[in-house]
């Protein structure tokens, strides 16, 4: 039996070209994100290695399966997350190409030798922990994956960047309210922002989400994409976004 309890149901990945996916209803499960951040990553032809620094069930990597025949590995630190992803990894046969690491990305010199993958990308915890425990989820499981408790945003830079070969692409779906910290933290740590785009709800809401990419050490120059509109005024998906899943 690949479902292995009643919490766990299988689902189209957004009719993403028929791939599949494992979810638990008390796990933090894939949101439109990862679909983004796979997508704006870029992956041309020097892309051969790709590491997803915390995969949580598989999601972003399954995604990238679909643009690049590169070698795609997800690192994941909670267990059961872990064992979803490489379940996922089987049910949509993609065992040749994607690889799940269950451990904490800290311990990423236990896996990876220095400088040695082409592109970096992350969906990390969004929100910062000011130490007031009412604001966290009660589920542990949940509270991690939403907040920089065990990892946080420099961190993951930081390691993104040890990762990355010279000019290499590093990848970031993140809160628009957190892009000064996550540029110049990019910039700490060698990789120049090069690319970067406003994800709105609709036409007259303000930007939530904000999609970076970076090169290690790249020049300067910064280019602005048109903003994503992801749903209609009337609801349901724009047609922008539906092109996406495509």
């Amino acid at each position: 039996m690949i479902l292995k309890n009643n919490k766990e149901s299988i689902i189209d990945l957004l009719q993403k070209e028929n791939l599949k996916i494992i979810q638990r209803s008390d796990y933090f499960n894939f949101s439109l994100d990862s679909l983004l951040a796979a997508e704006f990553l870029s992956v041309g032809r020097g892309v051969h290695n790709i590491v997803d620094l915390g995969t949580g069930n598989g999601a972003i990597p399954l995604f990238l399966s679909k643009r690049t025949n590169a070698k795609i590995i997800g690192i994941e630190l909670q267990s059961v997350s872990a064992d979803l992803a490489k379940r996922n990894v089987q049910l949509n046969n993609l065992e040749h190409q994607i690889k799940i690491i269950h451990d904490d990305m800290k311990n990423w010199n236990k896996h990876f030798e220095i400088a040695s993958q082409d592109a970096v990308v992350c969906n990390p915890p969004f929100f910062k922990f000011n130490g007031n425990a009412e604001t966290l989820n009660n589920l542990d499981q949940l509270t991690l994956a939403r907040h920089e408790i065990s990892i946080t945003l420099s961190d993951i830079i930081e390691i993104a960047s040890k990762l990355l070969t010279d000019k290499g692409y590093f990848c970031l779906v993140h809160r628009a309210d957190r892009m000064i910290d996550i540029l110049e933290t990019m910039r700490k740590f060698s990789i120049e922002p090069k690319k970067i785009q406003f994800c709105h709800s609709k036409y007259n809401k303000p930007a939530k989400i904000i999609l970076v990419e970076g090169l290690k050490y790249g020049s300067e120059g910064l280019i602005v994409s048109s903003p994503l509109i992801t749903h209609k005024e009337s609801g349901g998906y724009s047609e922008e976004l539906l092109t996406l899943f495509k």
